[in-house]
């Protein structure tokens, strides 16, 4: 028998291994890391040259030219990922290459709405552009046949970017995205409209993003992740070039604010209710919701602008029903957050029938003390019903102080009425007492079984 066997390659390296890792310095120079690291600066430098379009400031060439060197820059990085996967066979590098022509495709709308806008104004928002942000074409038809023309390319770049990341979702996403991008190429910049839009954009998105999440299980991935955030960039864009760009005013303010908003509400109902990152979320939207109630008093204040004493009870009103609407989707039972809504609402209307004492606010006041404690019975909270019981009695009290100093209590037809009311609540507690007093026992009871 032959007893000399033969050590491949492989056994050597196997016996010649060391027992031991080399540690923290051995994995960083670990063969994953450094091609992750490849890949991490790769995508740098491709998105600082994506950039170099919207921070253009060299000579030679018109703003056509520099555009379509823009597009064939997305064509080759949709090519590239398409030939990584398709020959090289390398699944990360395609991806990669796929989602930075996917972020590439709403660069070349933005450049493009800048084009169309040179040529056609559908307001009045004239503004003096700095010169990175300046795009202009010679013509209308110019400026058509290089957005038609540009259109044929980026449609198969968003569908193959799409495939890639999410493939049973891929028409959707692919639609839903151009539609969204389309939005850039609207020539209208006044707040009013962009406002609206931007507001009608995030709520088409996420209409289509929740559908499709709850049918298609991949794109709760890594990948399918960045396809459905990928699909805010366009509403990104819009609101960062009217902020910066635009006279902003208080209504596109608050449009941007409560998009924020939403969009983290969104993420944060998409982590698990055990996450401490989606409570860290949470806690976090009540800072955009101050200001969309902020933005909605103002736009009240433009609109009115003597009605003061409505502002208060707006902003007030305006960010208890938003924090309100945490505490419907939080990931614990919410009764913290609609703590702080009631004490907001009653203090808010409290505050505001002291600063502007007069029926219209002692009625607000008393509406919305009513609406506290009735919610405060309905979720048995001591706290809720007592601060509705304070605003209440606090309005009631207005209202009948200002009704005695309007009457005349020495005619006899105040005394007729005041001696009728005192009668009838006599009978009334004569005949129903021993019913009421029970009644009254056995709510005492339940209230004291009730959270604070």
């Amino acid at each position: 028998m032959n007893t000399n066997t033969e050590i491949t390659p492989t056994d050597e390296v196997i016996t010649h291994a060391p027992s031991k890792p080399m540690g923290f310095v051995n994995s960083l120079f670990s063969f994953n890391a450094l091609t992750g690291l490849l890949r991490i600066l790769g995508a740098t430098v491709l998105i600082a040259s994506v950039s170099i379009f919207l921070l253009q400031g060299w000579e030679s060439g018109n703003d056509v030219q520099r555009y379509l060197l823009l597009l064939a820059h997305t064509v080759l990085l949709a090519g590239t990922g398409f030939a990584s996967g398709h020959w090289i066979k390398e699944s990360k590098g395609a991806r990669l290459f796929l989602a930075l022509a996917l972020i590439s495709v709403s660069v070349n709308f933005a450049i493009l709405g800048g084009l169309l806008y040179s040529q056609v104004q559908w307001d009045s928002a004239f503004v003096i552009y700095p010169d990175f942000a300046t795009w202009h074409t010679e013509s209308l038809s110019t400026a058509l046949v290089t957005s038609g023309g540009a259109l044929l390319l980026l449609g198969p770049v968003t569908w193959l970017g799409f495939m890639a990341l999410a493939r049973r979702s891929a028409a959707r996403l692919t639609v839903l995205y151009l539609l969204g991008n389309a939005a850039l190429l609207v020539p209208v910049r006044g707040s009013e409209v962009i406002g609206m839009l931007i507001m009608v954009a995030t709520f088409g998105i996420l209409s289509q993003v929740s559908r499709a999440s709850r049918q298609d299980a991949t794109l709760r991935t890594n990948e399918g992740l960045f396809a459905r955030v990928v699909q805010f960039l366009p509403v990104g864009i819009i609101l960062s070039r009217s902020l910066y760009l635009y006279a902003t005013d208080a209504f596109l303010i608050t449009m941007a604010a409560l998009v924020v908003f939403i969009v983290i509400r969104q993420i944060a109902g998409q982590m698990d209710r055990a996450s401490t990152m989606r409570k860290t979320l949470e806690y976090f939207s009540v800072i955009p919701a101050g200001f969309a109630a902020a933005g909605v008093a103002a736009v009240v204040d433009d609109m009115w602008p003597h009605a003061d004493s409505l502002l208060l009870p707006v902003f007030t009103l305006s960010l208890a029903a938003l924090i309100f609407e945490i505490s419907l989707r939080c990931s614990g039972r919410g009764t913290g957050y609609r703590r702080i809504a009631s004490v907001i609402v009653a203090s808010g209307m409290l505050a505001n029938l002291f600063l502007f004492g007069n029926v219209i606010t002692a009625a607000a006041c008393l509406l919305a003390g009513i609406a506290v404690m009735v919610y405060g019975y309905s979720v048995q909270q001591r706290l809720i019903f007592g601060l509705g019981l304070l605003t209440l009695l606090v309005g009631l009290g207005h209202q009948v102080t200002y009704a005695i100093e309007m009457f005349d209590l020495g005619s006899w037809g105040s005394l007729a009425l005041l001696g009728i009311i005192a009668i009838v609540t006599g009978s009334m507690l004569e005949r129903h007492g021993a019913d009421i007093k029970l009644r009254f026992t056995t709510w005492r009871q339940r209230f004291q079984s009730w959270d604070y």
